[in-house]
C-alpha cells in the first residue's frame, strides 16, 4: 500500500490535472482494438496507423480536443506509447490538418467540404510545408499561387524551381482503399505581381481511387527504418485552385483584386503556419513519452531477469548496482523532461487564456528549447534502455527500436530541434546579465540531502553561461554571422541550463507539497539529476564561475542516492501509469520465459 501511495503521489506531481486525461485514453488505448500479435507487428506498420486513426475518430471528439491543448497533447502522449507509427499521424492529421481548418474564422465551401470528408473518415490531410532547397527555412519558400483573376478569380499553383520541390509531406495517396487525400499546401501569394507572403491553401491531391489530380507529381521517399510515415516528393504544375481555396486563420481573401484581412506582417510567416507551435508541444510531450515507455519496459524486464551471482545462486538484475543505476539516472532525466513540458503547456495554457499573443517570442522560444530538451533526454534514455534490455532491445515488438525511431522523426518535425533551439539561444543574448562577482562565494553546502541547494546551483549556473556568452559576444569581431559562430556553443549550454533549472525548480515546488514519504522520493530523484548535471558540465563553471560547495565526492553521492532510489524504482515507474497493458511488450506479463514457451508450442501444435 505504502510503493502504491508512493506512486500515486508522484503520477500526480508529475501530471497535475492532465493526469486524468491520460487514464482516459490509456483505457481507451487498452481495448482489444490496440491488441497486435508479436509476430506480425512490424508488417505494414504505416496501413495499421492509418487504420487505426480512422477507428479513433469514430469515438472522439476531435474538434473538441483540438481547442483543448491538455487533452491534444495527452491524446498525442498516449497515443505514441501504444504505437509510435499512429503518434506521428495524429500530428498531422489532428494537430496540423484539423487545427489549420477550424482556424477559420468562418469556413469556405472548400474547407467545409474537407472538413466533413476528413471527420467522416473518407479522407486525410497532408501539412505540404517544407521544401528540398530549404527544409525549415520558411520565409524563402518558393512555390507560388498567382491570383488569376478570370472565371471568377482564382489561384494557378507552381513548383517554379527544383529547389522549390516539397519534400517530407505525406501527398500520395493513402493505403487505404476508398480514402482521398488533401493538403494544406503553404506557398507565396503573389497578387498582381506583388509578393503577398506565404498562404495556406487548400489541395486536394488524389482522389478515392488512389489517382492523382491533374498538375501534382508524387514520389513515396524510400523507407525510413523504425517508422512507417508515407513521406513523400510533391510538384505542383498550373494547378488552378479556387478563390475559396486560401484557408487562412486571419480570413484573408481577395475581393476585387484587393487582398482583405492579410497576415499581420510582424512574423509573417510563423504566423501562417500558427498551429506549428502546437505541434512543438505535442512532439515534446510525444518524446518525453518515449522516455517513459522505454523505462517503464525496462524495469519490467529487470524484475523478470535474473543472472548468476558471484557469491552463488541468482539475483534478478533490478537488484544489480550496474544495472538499476544507469536506469535510475535515467528515470531522474525523464522526470525533470516531462516536468519541462508541464511548464511549456502551462505557460501555453496561460497565453491562450489571456488571449495573449501565442506568436510572441518568449513562448515560442519556451517551447522550441522544451523540445530540444525533451528530444535529447529522449535519445539518451532510449539508448541506455536499449543496452539495458540485452538482446531483447532490437524487436520492434519490445517497442525500443520503434520509440527510438519516433525519437528521431520528433527531433526533425516541427523544425529541426537543434536548429529552433539555437534561434532561441540566439534570442536570448539581449537579456539582462544577472551575474555578478562575488555572488556565489558563500553557497550553502551541497549533499543528498540538500535539493534546494542544488537547484540554487543551476540557477546560478544558468546565470553565469548568460554573462559568459554575453562578454564572448561583446568581444567578438566581424559581421553578425561571425560574432553568432564564436559563441554557439555558449549560448545553446545557457539555454538548455535556463530550461533544466526552470524544471528543476518546479519539480522542487512541487515536490514540496507531496506527504513525507513521497516527498523524499521526488527530492532524491532531483538531487541525483542535479548532482549527475554537475558531473557532466561542472568543468564548464571552470576557472572562476560557480561550483557547489560539496561534503563528498559526487561519485560517492550518486551511488548513495542509487541505493535510497533503487527500492523506489517499480514505484517510480509505475507513476508513468502505463503498466497497464497499454505498452502491450513481452515484459507485461509476470513471465516473458513461460510467454517465449508457449509461442514455440504453438507452432509445435
Amino acid at each position: 500500500m505504502v510503493a502504491q501511495e508512493i506512486a500515486e503521489n508522484l503520477a500526480d506531481m508529475l501530471f497535475g490535472d492532465r493526469r486524468i486525461v491520460a487514464q482516459r485514453y490509456n483505457k481507451q488505448f487498452g481495448e482489444a482494438t490496440f491488441d497486435e500479435d508479436w509476430w506480425t507487428v512490424t508488417q505494414n506498420p504505416g496501413k495499421r496507423a492509418y487504420e487505426r486513426y480512422l477507428g479513433l475518430l469514430q469515438h472522439l471528439s476531435v474538434t473538441e480536443t483540438v481547442s483543448d491543448l491538455r487533452d491534444l497533447v495527452t491524446l498525442h502522449e498516449q497515443a505514441t506509447v501504444v504505437d509510435p507509427h499512429l503518434g506521428a499521424l495524429l500530428t498531422v492529421q489532428i494537430n496540423l490538418v484539423l487545427g489549420t481548418l477550424l482556424e477559420q474564422p468562418s469556413l469556405t465551401v472548400e474547407a467545409a467540404e474537407a472538413l466533413t470528408e476528413l471527420l467522416a473518415g473518407r479522407a486525410v490531410g497532408a501539412y505540404v510545408l517544407t521544401e528540398v532547397g530549404h527544409g525549415s527555412d520558411l520565409n524563402n519558400l518558393e512555390t507560388t499561387a498567382v491570383y488569376d483573376p478570370a472565371d471568377g478569380g482564382g489561384y494557378i499553383l507552381n513548383t517554379p524551381t527544383k529547389t522549390a520541390i516539397k519534400r517530407m509531406p505525406t501527398t500520395a495517396p493513402p493505403p487505404l482503399e476508398g480514402v482521398a487525400r488533401f493538403g494544406i499546401v503553404f506557398a507565396r501569394l503573389i497578387v498582381d505581381g506583388a509578393d503577398r507572403g506565404t498562404y495556406p491553401f487548400l489541395v486536394w491531391m488524389a482522389d478515392a481511387d488512389g489517382q492523382m489530380r491533374p498538375g501534382i507529381t508524387v514520389r513515396l521517399l524510400p523507407e525510413k527504418p523504425d517508422l512507417g510515415m508515407d513521406n513523400a516528393l510533391t510538384s505542383f504544375h498550373d494547378v488552378r485552385l479556387s478563390l475559396g481555396s486560401l484557408v487562412s486563420h486571419t480570413g484573408t481573401r481577395i475581393d476585387d483584386g484587393q487582398l482583405i484581412s492579410p497576415i499581420p506582417a510582424d512574423n509573417q510567416v510563423w504566423r501562417a503556419i500558427s498551429r506549428v507551435r502546437v505541434g512543438r508541444l505535442c512532439i515534446s510531450a510525444m518524446a518525453a513519452a518515449v522516455s517513459r515507455a522505454s523505462l517503464s519496459i525496462a524495469v519490467n524486464h529487470a524484475t523478470q531477469r535474473d543472472i548468476a551471482s558471484m557469491a552463488g545462486g541468482r539475483i534478478p538484475l533490478s537488484q544489480v548496482p550496474s544495472h538499476y543505476g544507469p536506469l535510475l539516472d535515467a528515470v531522474a532525466d525523464t522526470y525533470v523532461a516531462t516536468t519541462a513540458v508541464e511548464v511549456a503547456v502551462d505557460a501555453f495554457v496561460d497565453a491562450t487564456d489571456n488571449r495573449a499573443d501565442e506568436q510572441e517570442q518568449q513562448l515560442t522560444d519556451l517551447v522550441a528549447l522544451t523540445k530540444y530538451f525533451a528530444t535529447t533526454t529522449a535519445l539518451r534514455v532510449c539508448n541506455e534502455v536499449r543496452d539495458r534490455l540485452g538482446a531483447e532491445g532490437m524487436f520492434a515488438h519490445n517497442k525500443i527500436p520503434v520509440y527510438h525511431g519516433l525519437r528521431n522523426a520528433a527531433a526533425t518535425a516541427e523544425g529541426d530541434s537543434d536548429v529552433i533551439a539555437f534561434l532561441a539561444a540566439y534570442r536570448r543574448l539581449p537579456l539582462p546579465d544577472e551575474w555578478t562577482p562575488g555572488c556565489w562565494d558563500n553557497p550553502e553546502p551541497c549533499d543528498i540531502d540538500t535539493p534546494g541547494n542544488w537547484v540554487d546551483w543551476l540557477g546560478a549556473r544558468t546565470n553565469y553561461l548568460r554573462h559568459l556568452t554575453r562578454e564572448a559576444y561583446a568581444n567578438a569581431t566581424g559581421d553578425r554571422q561571425t560574432r553568432w559562430d564564436s559563441v554557439y556553443d555558449l549560448a545553446l549550454a545557457e539555454a538548455e541550463a535556463h530550461i533544466v533549472h526552470q524544471a528543476a525548480e518546479t519539480m522542487a515546488e512541487r515536490a514540496g507539497q507531496l506527504p513525507a514519504g513521497p516527498r523524499k522520493v521526488a527530492e532524491n530523484l532531483l538531487t541525483l539529476f542535479a548532482i549527475r548535471q554537475c558531473k557532466e558540465h561542472g568543468a564548464d563553471m571552470a576557472p572562476d564561475g560557480p561550483s557547489p560547495k560539496l561534503r563528498g565526492s559526487l561519485r560517492d553521492m550518486r551511488r548513495q542516492l542509487h541505493d535510497l532510489l533503487a527500492p523506489h524504482l517499480t514505484e517510480l515507474v509505475a507513476a508513468f501509469e502505463l503498466n497497464s497493458g497499454s505498452l502491450r511488450t513481452a515484459f507485461d506479463s509476470d513471465n516473458f520465459v513461460e510467454q517465449s514457451a508457449d509461442a514455440l508450442s504453438a507452432v509445435a501444435q
